[in-house]
């Protein structure tokens, strides 16, 4: 991602803007102003438990960061920088991604149960634990990213790259998988029942005891990857 020109937000200047959508928020938008934050360099800050819900920001630079248990919910952002952020326990519910670089963070813990995602990049991210339930995501990047435990159920999936991923223990059931590409991914005890499947690639993969169980899948489209163990419908 293109690196850009932001402002240093001053301590003292941002503690207004969030009292001020604090009160947007808790007057239902009729006292305060809802904050949109655009072009701000809030990168190696320490905003523990930091309440943004429902704000706007745009092109801000969270890279470093302490966003553990921020409230993101429903939240829109477009253009900003995470890099090595860490985010563990934010809720992002129901927020709106696009174009976000979230490189290398630490979501572990995080819930993005319904929220919508495109053309975001998540390489080497850390989703241990992480909830996606329900969520859209199209043109993702989760290459080489630690998938341990995360729950990705009824979620809709379309362009996105898990390729070299780590993917333990994951529940992906009832989730909608178009153009997926998990090559060379290692996928262990994970749950895919219910799922459905389009032009998923599963290339060098090494899949131990995943479930297959009610999909549109067959071991036919796995010739090229290393399996056992695994569980499928059809022969």
């Amino acid at each position: 991602m293109k690196e850009k020109t932001r402002k240093k937000l001053p301590p003292d200047e941002l503690e207004h803007v969030l009292g001020d959508h604090r009160r947007w928020l808790e007057s239902g938008g009729t006292h305060g102003r809802r904050a949109n934050l655009r072009c701000c360099d809030l990168s190696n800050r320490d905003l523990f438990g930091v309440v943004l819900k429902m704000a706007v920001l745009n092109d801000i630079d969270f890279s470093h960061a302490n966003l553990r248990t921020a409230n993101l919910k429903q939240a829109e952002l477009h253009g900003c920088r995470f890099h090595q952020a860490h985010m563990q326990w934010s809720i992002l519910k129901g927020a709106t991604l696009q174009n976000n670089d979230l490189t290398e963070a630490n979501l572990q813990f995080c819930d993005f149960s319904d929220s919508s995602m495109s053309d975001d990049d998540f390489a080497g991210a850390f989703f241990h634990n992480a909830y996606l339930g329900k969520a859209v995501l199209r043109s993702v990047n989760l290459t080489d990213t630690n998938l341990r435990f995360s729950t990705w159920s009824s979620s809709e999936l379309s362009l996105i790259k898990f390729t070299a991923s780590t993917i333990q223990l994951a529940d992906f059931t009832s989730a909608t998988l178009r153009k997926v590409d998990f090559r060379k991914a290692h996928l262990f005890n994970t749950d895919f029942s219910g799922s459905d499947f389009s032009e998923v690639d599963f290339t060098a993969a090494r899949l131990e005891n995943v479930n297959f169980h009610n999909t549109n899948l067959d071991r036919t489209l796995f010739q090229e990857a290393h399996w056992r163990e695994c569980t499928f419908d059809r022969y």
